[in-house]
């Protein structure tokens, strides 16, 4: 009869340090890069969600037959929505006399209240809106305009887009900006018929080339 003789089978020191090590390494390369994709994650959610919301409002109007109105706050670093019922081209807000966070149509009643986008409270405290906020200055705006934010946007039943009360094209600026890379994003109203655009800093990805004045667009 055969003796079947067993050899013991394990993972010697030095393997297992290797192991430690590579693993190590992956993930000296890969957290910092991690960190990147969801930093850029976030501000590119909070672009998108403007511009979905703007669609939507734009739909709003339509159907309801009367003006939206989306105002931006960069220093309280929100947005807001609502029906401007009573035409005058301003919301009101949750906070003094009177003001209760519905807008109201001509006979005063309340129609809609207004709906407040906080961007810390939705992606984090690093994400900001408006260009006054920036941590990292791009050079120029899509096209090699200066950068300049709107106030606000009207959507009016007949389905086009005035920016700050006129019939103009204008932006708004997201940046994540705790990031020295600076992810930027823009949400442009093209024209007053409602073409809305999403562009990028290219300059965002390389910090060494924070002159590059590329904005590809996304949509």
């Amino acid at each position: 009869m055969m003796n079947i003789i067993k050899k013991d089978s394990g993972v010697s020191l030095i393997e297992l340090v290797i192991v430690v090590a590579i693993i190590g390494i992956l993930a000296l390369v890969g957290i910092p890069q991690y960190g990147q994709f969801i930093a850029k994650g976030k501000v590119r959610r909070a672009a998108d969600e403007l511009l979905q919301n703007m669609r939507l409002t734009r739909t709003m109007a339509i159907k309801e037959n009367g003006a939206y109105l989306i105002t931006f706050d960069a220093a309280a670093n929100n947005y807001r929505i609502g029906f401007d019922g009573n035409g005058d081209g301003d919301l009101l807000d949750n906070n003094g006399a009177n003001k209760d966070g519905y807008e109201r149509d001509v006979n005063g009643n309340p129609v809609l209240p207004v709906k407040v986008f906080n961007l810390q409270t939705e992606y984090g405290n690093e994400i900001v809106v408006g260009s006054a906020n920036f941590s990292t200055n791009p050079p120029n705006g899509p096209n090699g305009v200066a950068i300049s934010d709107a106030l606000s946007f009207q959507l009016l039943p007949d389905g086009s887009i005035n920016a700050n009360g006129q019939p103009l094209a204008a932006r708004v600026y997201f940046q994540h900006s705790g990031q020295d890379r600076g992810y930027t994003f823009c949400v442009e109203l093209a024209n007053s018929a409602g073409t809305i655009n999403l562009f990028m800093w290219d300059g965002s990805a390389d910090p060494n080339q924070v002159n590059e004045t590329e904005w590809p667009e996304l949509r």
